[in-house]
Formats: structure tokens, sequence, C-alpha cells
């Protein structure tokens, strides 16, 4: 709320300051060319009328907008026309790096984001109510500003790509993979960035894109992405006793809850990333008899051990307990307890694994 009550009194000093200047030179089209060149500038201006009830700050703010986009709109011209470029006579550039960022903007047909540096001026006509914007960012300014940027992004990108290291070699597969999707949209930032820059200015260098750089963490990006792939390897070891037979719906169920969240079962402990032990045994509880109904109560224990193999920690050990009922008999009783405990048993699991 804070925010929005000091740009509202920002976007009404802006309009009270303009309404009262002097016009200013870029509301000349010659004068605006002279001082703003098309070769060292890209720019936009934009105009409008405030209607009778209209609210001004409104038409203010649309006016500055496609003022904006005017010039964004200039140089994603530039950019497409590169792209063009690149993509008919790729021969003619012999960098792949530059010639794979062109075509990755063809097949996505990606728009540019955002310009950094673009300035925005507003002017209210005392005599007609017109209300003008201007949009300019010198070309030079914005290599400048993209290159910093770059080199921001970079730094990030490397910090957080060892950050994902270290959390695969402690074992933390499901927050390793989260944190690296989100290191695309920064991948993606940085190549928006260095299109930019190889369409606007014809003097930029791969030192100024950090080429090197970029394709060394792309390549480890790659990398970690493959061996996250295959997500995250689990050895159960469940036995599960129904009064003296194997219960073995247990570990399907738990198998079938954790498969969704990536989880692969491994046939021996020394290739898992975690080692789960259950130990379940069925017990009768009672019985009680309503007339000519039985109902039949047994109770299922299970015994829960979890193991980070990257470090041989114990992260958990405990045991629960369910109480399950039937008509029929103990053993049915015991299932439906298996039933009710199973979802317990892989939401504990979940838990440990994705801390």
């Amino acid at each position: 709320m804070k925010n929005f009550f000091l740009y509202l009194f920002i976007l009404c000093s802006t309009i009270a300051i303009a309404a009262k200047r002097e016009m200013p030179d870029w509301m000349d089209a010659q004068r605006r060319e002279m001082l703003y060149p098309a070769e060292k500038y890209y720019t936009g201006f934009a105009s409008a009328t405030v209607n009778k009830g209209e609210d001004k700050s409104s038409v203010y703010e649309r006016v500055q907008q496609n003022a904006r986009v005017t010039a964004v709109s200039a140089i994603q011209v530039s950019v497409e026309q590169t792209v063009e470029r690149f993509i008919k006579n790729t021969q003619a550039h012999g960098d792949a790096y530059t010639v794979d960022i062109m075509a990755s903007h063809a097949k996505t047909h990606a728009r540019i984001k955002d310009i950094p540096g673009l300035n925005v001026d507003t002017w209210e006509n005392p005599k007609t109510g017109d209300i003008c914007a201007f949009a300019w960012v010198k070309i030079s300014d914005l290599t400048k500003r993209l290159m910093r940027r770059i080199a921001s992004n970079t730094a990030k990108i490397e910090v957080e790509l060892q950050a994902i290291e270290s959390l695969i070699e402690h074992g933390d597969k499901v927050q390793a993979r989260d944190n690296l999707a989100k290191l695309q949209n920064l991948l993606d930032d940085i190549e928006n960035d260095q299109r930019i820059m190889l369409s606007v200015d014809a003097d930029v260098t791969d030192g100024d894109m950090a080429v090197e750089d970029v394709t060394r963490l792309k390549k480890q990006y790659q990398a970690l992405s493959a061996s996250l792939k295959n997500g995250i390897n689990i050895y159960l070891d469940c036995k599960a006793d129904l009064f003296g037979s194997n219960y073995s719906t247990l570990k399907s169920e738990i198998q079938g809850a954790l498969s969704p969240m990536g989880c692969s079962f491994v046939r021996s402990a020394s290739e898992a990333d975690w080692v789960v032990s259950i130990s379940a045994q069925a017990r009768e509880y009672n019985k009680n008899d309503f007339g000519s109904v039985s109902s039949y109560f047994a109770y299922v224990d299970a015994n829960i051990a979890i193991d980070k193999n990257a470090t041989g920690q114990r992260i958990y050990e405990d045991a629960i307990s369910q109480k399950g009922g039937h008509t029929h008999n103990f053993e049915q009783a015991a299932r439906d307890a298996y039933k009710q405990i199973s979802p317990k048993i892989s939401k504990i699991i979940k838990e440990q694994i994705q801390q």
C-alpha cells in the first residue's frame, strides 16, 4: 500500500511539473532527430488528448507506456533483422555461439524483455491539454548496462551451480532439481541481453558478452540437468507381515506414491541416494459382537528408518501404528489397517527426502 501511494505521489508530481514546463526540445520532430540521431539512440514518441471525464493520471501512464513500447519495438526490429542475417548466412559469421543465440530466438520467437536505462520524459501542452511522452536510450549506454547485467547474472549462476553441486553431493536431489530449474530464467535473461547487444552494437565482442564464461556455465547446467534427470534413487527394504504371510501390497503402494515426485527404485543400497527400511507386523486387537454382527479389530505396527547414503546419516527413525477394522475376520481388519498406514508412511518418506 505504501508503494502504491508513493507511486501515486510521484505520478501526480510528474503531472504537475509537466503541466508547468516550457515545451521541451524533443517536441519538435526535426530538433528531436538532431538531438537523438537514430544511429546513436533508440527513441519513442507518443501523445494523447485528455477526454472529458477522463482521469488525467491514467492518460499520463498510458502515453508513457506507449512511448516505451515504441522505443522497445525499434530495438526489437533491429534484433529480428539481425536474426535473419545470421540465419540466412551462418557461414559469414563463424562464431557458433552467436549463431546459436540467434537460432534460438528464431525457434522460440521470444520477444526481448526489458531495456535497462530507458528514459521517459513527459510534457503537457498548456494550450491544448494534450499529453506527450518521449522515451530514449543511448546505444552506447545500453550496451554498457547490458554488459554489467550479463556479468551480474553470470556471477549469480556460478554461485548457484556450486550450491547445487553441493546439494547433490549431500544427497539432496529434490532441492537441487528445484534450484536448477530456477536458473533457466537467468540463462534466458543472459541470452536476451546478448541478443540485443549483437543487434544494436556492431563493435560488441565476445568478451563484452562473457561468451566463454556463459558457454562454460551452460555446459555445467546441462551436465547437472542430465545427472538429475533420473530423479532420486531409493532402495526400499520393506517387510510387511500379515499373520505369517508377506503383505507385498504395502511396498507397491509406497512405490506408487513416491514415483510421481521423480523417485526411482534400485536393487542395491549402494546405488541409492536414500535407503528406506520398513518393518511392519499385524496383530490382533479385539472382537466385538453386536447381535448377529461381529467386528474384528487389528493393528499394524511399522518401524521406519531412512538413511542418506551420501553422508551415511540416519535422518529418521520412528515407529507408527494404525488400527483397522472389518466384519469378516482379523486378517481383513489388518488389511484395512495396512491400507490406512500406507499413505502415512509415504508422507513421512516424502517429507524427509524433501528437506
